[in-house]
């Protein structure tokens, strides 16, 4: 009976809110959620969505103490999200669900400290500035072959190959398997990323993590035979008992990489050509200022972050803003919304490449903060300096760009350009 007075109070406190949550989560709202950020906002910092099934928090300062709180959990994430599935059909995606079990974003310390540390050598501010002449290569060499066309499409030619190509040389993967990461990575996000996974995301996802699985369990083999300098065969040619994971965990953990190794910085850097080309003052005072590109990038992750949204699940009963999240409850900590914030922004609508509160919480917070942080960062600023030098006369064509529906991820699926 509690639980019947509960979930109709959620209901009947929802019909009450604002139109913003009628927006949320609709084809409108993932071509362009802003509108509805400042909505809810204005008028539901926080809200139970039935769409989503969990609570939706957006107001900057509870998104970061959220994201940092011990009391949100990670562990029992996918299974929140795939709650709504019965266990016959749960049967039915053993490959996807294992997984996911083994990313290191899914899990809580201790398991998540002992992941991140077997990573974490590969991610140091040394290493990463290692690859910086590799990365200069790579994005020259793109923009050679794109640029041999009047127009091209940025997405499938340059910002999803850079970091495909990066993480690659990180992985010790061949590069000939660069598609094949691209096709296992977004059907994996249609299952991670979603706010309410549909049965044909769910098939998906379970095929191609299939699929990924077959593969590297063979290259794991081949890298016992032969190791190289990458990540993977350093894993599992160099793990001491502690340490030691099985392979299964090396593939859920390599999976993980390939997601957050592109995902995000393929749609930064789109969203970055994208922002400055639709802002011509902004992009015409990056090009006569190049010190500016720092700022730039950290502009572009929050006005238009390329991941919108953290999950967690409450361990125990919290309040925030006066509504009671149950232990057990799903919780959105949206990145998008909290990046527009004017409790923390100045007109956060308005990018700005010199404004003076600059700031944003694109890459997470506390423990679970993006290890890969840097080198996006790294490969954006590389990517947009050569860009902009080589194109000066870069523009969008049509067809416009259109976004994916995805609860947490936001990056052009194609921006055609020209440089003509």
């Amino acid at each position: 009976m509690l639980l019947v007075v509960g979930m109709m109070g959620r209901l009947l406190l929802q019909t009450m809110q604002s139109p913003g949550i009628e927006k949320f989560l609709s084809t409108e709202y993932f071509q362009n959620p802003y509108p509805t950020y400042r909505e809810l906002l204005e008028s539901n910092p926080i809200f139970w969505s039935e769409k989503a099934r969990a609570w939706i928090v957006s107001p900057f300062h509870e998104v970061e103490k959220g994201l940092h709180l011990d009391v949100f959990t990670q562990k029992q994430r996918m299974l929140k999200a795939s709650s709504h599935f019965t266990a016959d059909e749960l049967a039915k995606m053993p490959h996807i669900l294992t997984n996911l079990s083994n990313w290191v974003v899914f899990q809580d310390p201790p398991e998540h400290t002992r992941l991140r540390r077997l990573i974490s050598k590969s991610f140091t501010p040394r290493s990463i500035n290692a690859l910086e002449p590799k990365i200069e290569a790579i994005v020259s060499n793109l923009l050679d072959e794109a640029m041999k066309k009047v127009t091209f499409n940025l997405v499938d030619e340059f910002s999803f190959q850079l970091p495909a190509m990066v993480i690659c040389e990180l992985l010790g993967i061949p590069l000939e398997k660069q598609w094949d990461l691209k096709r296992w990575s977004d059907g994996v996000a249609g299952f991670t990323a979603s706010a309410r996974i549909t049965h044909e995301q769910a098939a998906y996802a379970e095929e191609v993590a299939r699929e990924a699985e077959e593969y590297l369990m063979g290259f794991f083999e081949q890298v016992r035979k032969t190791p190289n300098d990458g990540l993977l065969s350093r894993i599992i040619n160099s793990q001491g008992a502690e340490d030691g994971l099985t392979d299964k965990e090396i593939v859920g953990l390599t999976i993980n990489l390939f997601f957050a190794g592109f995902e995000t910085t393929e749609g930064l850097i789109g969203n970055m050509v994208m922002t400055l080309v639709n802002h011509p003052e902004q992009l015409a005072l990056l090009r006569s200022n190049p010190e500016l590109m720092d700022a730039a990038v950290e502009e572009t992750l929050r006005y238009e972050s390329s991941i919108l949204k953290q999950s967690r699940v409450a361990s125990e009963d919290i309040e925030i803003l006066g509504e009671t999240i149950k232990a057990g409850d799903y919780v959105h900590f949206m990145i998008g919304a909290a990046n527009y914030d004017p409790a923390r922004f100045s007109n956060p609508e308005v990018f700005d490449i010199t404004r003076s509160d600059a700031g944003n919480i694109s890459f997470g917070h506390g423990i679970h903060f993006c290890i890969g942080a840097p080198l996006s960062r790294l490969e954006a600023r590389i990517a947009m300096r050569q860009l902009l030098e080589r194109m000066p006369k870069l523009s969008i064509l049509d067809p416009q760009p259109t976004f994916p529906e995805l609860l947490a991820v936001r990056k052009p699926l194609q921006l055609w350009v020209t440089n003509a």
